[in-house]
């Protein structure tokens, strides 16, 4: 009678968890049919482990990182010395360019918010290949794959990561686990605030690239709160740019369903 008795709690109480997690599943790709686009969320608890996703094959499937790859590239520049900080300067080069938040000078900082692509590639190509190569494969980024020019590898180059793959990269960098100097990941995460109020503070990283005639975009990043920190990967297919807003929207309508913000 014991046993069935504890059989019976524990069924109950696995149901119960088991429902939440479709709910859970079923807000997250509510917000991409409400947009009616196809792509994939993965949001982790980082003090229960809990994962929740809307696409389990997506989930682990590697995309070109794109801009998204501006978080470990920065660290990379900054372990090599190439950038002090946030707020090494960059003087505008003069050519105009068709984005106007790049035809100015910048901080590392504001080179990182506005995706400053010409900045980060004067600097890839003095980092070299060699570091780059070594650096990647350091920080387990992905495939570890830098294939496609110096310049252009983590744009339309064989560099791909899963969102599973990113979640985990930004837990290790949330956590200053990641095998670089705290002072670099610190560095990093200042440079990634987004937004804050009194309830949370944002730090993300949004992504678009095209590979292949595949167009995909990135928001992947963190929402720190009291009680716990909640890791977010989202891509999507782009058809057209008029899309890229939906990348920031659908994770914060899926985030705030879940009741994290």
């Amino acid at each position: 009678m014991r046993l069935l008795m504890l059989s019976t709690i524990l069924l109950a109480s696995v149901i119960p968890l088991a429902a939440q997690a479709k709910t859970d599943a079923d807000s997250v790709q509510q917000a991409f049919s409400d947009f009616d686009v196809e792509g994939v969320l993965v949001l982790l608890d980082d003090n229960s482990g809990e994962r929740v996703t809307n696409n389990l094959a997506r989930s682990q499937q590697g995309y070109i990182p794109a801009s998204t790859f501006k978080i470990p590239h920065s660290l990379l520049l900054i372990e090599a010395g190439l950038v002090k900080d946030e707020q090494t300067q960059f003087v505008w080069d003069g050519i105009k360019r068709d984005y106007n938040s790049w035809n100015r000078d910048h901080s590392f900082a504001s080179a990182m918010k506005y995706s400053v692509v010409p900045i980060y590639q004067k600097l890839a190509v003095a980092l070299g290949e060699r570091r780059m190569s070594q650096g990647v494969s350091l920080l387990n980024y992905g495939n570890n794959n830098i294939d496609g020019g110096l310049d252009r590898f983590w744009l339309d180059g064989e560099l791909a990561i899963s969102a599973n793959e990113q979640v985990q990269f930004l837990q290790r960098l949330y956590h200053n686990q990641l095998p670089v100097s705290e002072r670099s990941q610190r560095i990093v995460k200042t440079m990634m605030l987004n937004e804050a109020n009194s309830d949370w503070v944002l730090r993300a990283k949004t992504g678009y690239g095209v590979r292949q005639n595949k167009k995909i975009g990135w928001w992947v990043g963190w929402i720190e709160k009291e009680d716990t920190t909640y890791f977010f990967a989202m891509n999507m297919d782009i058809d057209n740019v008029k899309q890229l807003p939906y990348r920031k929207a659908i994770v914060k309508q899926a985030l705030t369903h879940l009741g994290v913000i």
